[in-house]
């Protein structure tokens, strides 16, 4: 996932060991991280959780959190999704 994150310009922090990963999204449009996972979400239809649901103030207004504790299967399905898109 990570790899497929930077191809679409949304720089991930790669994960130690934990089963998402947060990804830099000041490149979507958008004044916080809700509207920038909606956004993508429109485009795509990969969801994501606001980066602003796991901090406090405006920590997390431009960070994407994706979970990728799925079956191969969707993996596949949401990288295809998100190739499609470039920010």
């Amino acid at each position: 996932i990570c790899s497929v994150l930077k191809e679409i310009g949304l720089t991930p922090f790669i994960p130690q060991g934990a089963y998402y990963v947060l990804a830099d999204a000041s490149a979507l449009p958008g004044k916080d991280s809700k509207q920038k996972a909606m956004y993508l979400l429109q485009k795509t239809g990969v969801a994501s959780v606001p980066g602003s649901a796991f901090y406090h103030d405006n920590g997390g207004d431009n960070l994407l959190r994706f979970c990728f504790a799925k079956k191969d299967d969707e993996l596949e399905k949401a990288y295809k999704k998100l190739l499609t898109f470039k920010s």
